[in-house]
């Protein structure tokens, strides 16, 4: 999960330290709807997965994002 959250800071542009598995969609003002979509290409670029686009909306939390990486869905 940590290096997972770099990952992410460093597209959001904030400090590690700012976000956990918790954060929510939205919760810090890069985090807009553009960046949501950013995230989801990013991620998976990265981690080699496909996140459908009917279920992004349903992404609230960093957490849900990580869990298409561990391939919980």
């Amino acid at each position: 999960m940590q290096s997972f959250l770099e990952f992410v800071s460093e597209i959001l542009g904030v400090n590690v330290e700012e976000i956990s598995e918790d954060t929510e969609y939205q919760s810090i003002p890069q985090w807009d709807s553009l960046m949501h979509l950013r995230l989801v290409a990013e991620i998976e670029d990265k981690y080699g997965v496909e996140i459908p686009l009917d279920e992004v909306p349903d992404i609230k939390t960093l957490a849900d994002f990580f869990s298409y990486v561990k391939g919980d869905r």
